[in-house]
């Protein structure tokens, strides 16, 4: 089969790798479509210590089954299926205990540390499958993996407010996505984003419906928050950009009492005012990746109307022109970008 490795030396090369055979309680699935995350372009351009090289990238995927395991009792080949990102966990550990999977210590995730979903082929234990509704696209899929991370943050890493205003910082795949959810839960919802993001920032206000868009290089979000809040600020701020500068303004727009969420990966260290969160009495919690209830929540926010994925989905190629498809995605020209294996 062919698959997309991230080999020894940090670089990605299109490889020709045996067909997986699934394990006893493994589920093997043709893949039909995988997502591009601004997680595989840090991978490839920055590497991680979360990684181990060689590897096949991608955790965003929808496909069939193609084969299962002797002791598989849930999924048949040709079921239509979502596969969650875990790939091992040690089952014991307190976290594991509370179905906080995302930070068993002993986890390992497809894309990562086991071969992931640029490929023809993807094996994953019968425990990270999810069938997927006849209704629900390929398409839609691949994506309920990142709207899940949206679900996991503002819906079970916090609480929303009623009436709350929520200010989302970085207008990509996963901040968009975190914006509707926000919205979901009814929320008005303000997306801020630089003057390079005007396209995306349009798209949010026009196409998602999304209250109000701030071009941070042009506007003054603080005075604009403030004004929209009674000179409160935000009762949630949700940092999705990555940036040091975005977690600075987080504390600095949220309102006293009020909570930020860290979904962003922050590629190198930064000086953090954490004055900001003693004065004003701030919460701020963390939000790694989802729980599987995030991945069910999500699952049906698609299915139910209440989340539009397919706007967000720009761009699908074929897996041999992966070099044009993480171009797209990593210069911005799209939202999410998908690889199609079979094409």
């Amino acid at each position: 089969m062919q698959a997309l490795v991230l080999n020894e030396h940090q670089k990605l090369e299109l490889r020709e790798l045996e067909i997986p055979d699934p394990r006893h309680d493994q589920v093997r699935i043709k893949v039909k479509r995988a997502g591009i995350c601004a997680t595989d372009i840090e991978y490839w351009k920055r590497g991680s210590n979360r990684l181990q090289l060689p590897v096949v990238l991608g955790h965003e995927a929808s496909g069939i089954v193609d084969k299962v395991g002797d002791e598989v009792t849930k999924f048949k080949p040709g079921d239509r299926v979502v596969p969650q990102t875990t790939y091992h966990i040690c089952g014991k550990c307190r976290f594991c205990r509370e179905e906080r999977y995302n930070i068993c210590q002993a986890r390992k995730g497809i894309g990562s540390k086991a071969n992931g979903a640029f490929a023809e082929y993807l094996v994953v234990p019968e425990s990270s499958v999810m069938k997927m509704p006849d209704r629900m696209t390929f398409e839609e899929g691949a994506v309920v993996e990142p709207l899940a991370c949206g679900v996991h943050a503002v819906a079970e890493q916090i609480r929303i407010p009623l009436n709350a205003i929520v200010v989302v910082l970085g207008p990509g795949p996963i901040g968009l996505l975190t914006a509707q959810v926000a919205k979901a839960s009814g929320a008005r919802v303000v997306v801020a984003g630089l003057s390079s993001d005007k396209n995306r920032l349009e798209f949010a206000e026009k196409k998602l419906g999304i209250n109000k868009v701030i071009d941070i290089q042009k506007q003054d979000i603080k005075k604009i928050i403030y004004e929209m809040t009674g000179n409160y600020g935000a009762d949630v701020v949700v940092e999705c950009s990555g940036s040091n500068s975005a977690v600075n303004m987080a504390l600095d727009i949220a309102a006293k009492r009020g909570t930020v969420v860290q979904m962003g990966v922050l590629s190198k260290l930064g000086e953090i005012d954490f004055s900001k969160i003693m004065f004003k009495e701030l919460t701020v919690i963390g939000s790694l990746s989802q729980k599987p209830t995030a991945w069910y929540t999500a699952m049906d926010l698609i299915i139910d109307g209440k989340i539009d994925v397919k706007a967000v989905t720009t761009h699908i190629l074929p897996l041999n022109e992966w070099e044009m498809a993480f171009q797209i995605a990593s210069n911005q020209e799209g939202l999410k970008v998908l690889l199609d294996p079979e094409a």
